[in-house]
């Protein structure tokens, strides 16, 4: 782990984790504007993608199929939308860029989890970063239930 990286600091402390593989971490977001947010991070520090090694990126392929299956089945997405910018690292004063995806699945119909009712109010059209909802942790753990249900 290295210190001050708050990726580090999110998957080692991670209370939502849907499941691990030897090189990579999927944790449920906190923020479920998007139902099923997830951040897959790399287990180990590495600041590039380009720093990855062949078998890191082999086994990415292998969590990208299983969470899309797992939510297609839990939920329904139509759609998932990777992004991999790390921006955030550099509004620090000593940046700590580390390799991590946050995925945000997509749904053309509005989804019920518990008494929680999920829309994506822009499906088909690029997701919106302030599109927010934070739920508490019951309707988190019928989430995460749901998507481990479906591995």
């Amino acid at each position: 782990m290295t210190r001050g990286c708050e990726v580090c600091e999110a998957l080692s402390g991670a209370t939502s984790s849907i499941f691990e593989t030897e090189h990579w971490t999927a944790v449920l977001s906190p923020e479920q504007g998007y139902l099923g947010s997830t951040f897959v991070g790399l287990k180990r520090h590495v600041s590039s993608l380009s720093e990855l090694s062949d078998e890191e990126w082999a086994e990415l392929h292998q969590v990208i199929k299983k969470f899309e299956r797992a939510v297609r089945g839990a939920f329904g997405a139509q759609v998932f939308n990777w992004v991999c910018l790390m921006n955030n690292a550099f509004k620090a004063a000593e940046p700590k860029p580390h390799v991590h995806w946050r995925v945000r699945p997509r749904y053309d119909a509005r989804v019920q989890v518990g008494e929680h009712v999920f829309a994506d109010p822009n499906f088909a059209h690029h997701y919106d970063k302030h599109h927010t909802a934070r739920v508490d942790e019951v309707v988190r753990s019928q989430i995460q239930s749901a998507i481990q249900a479906c591995l």
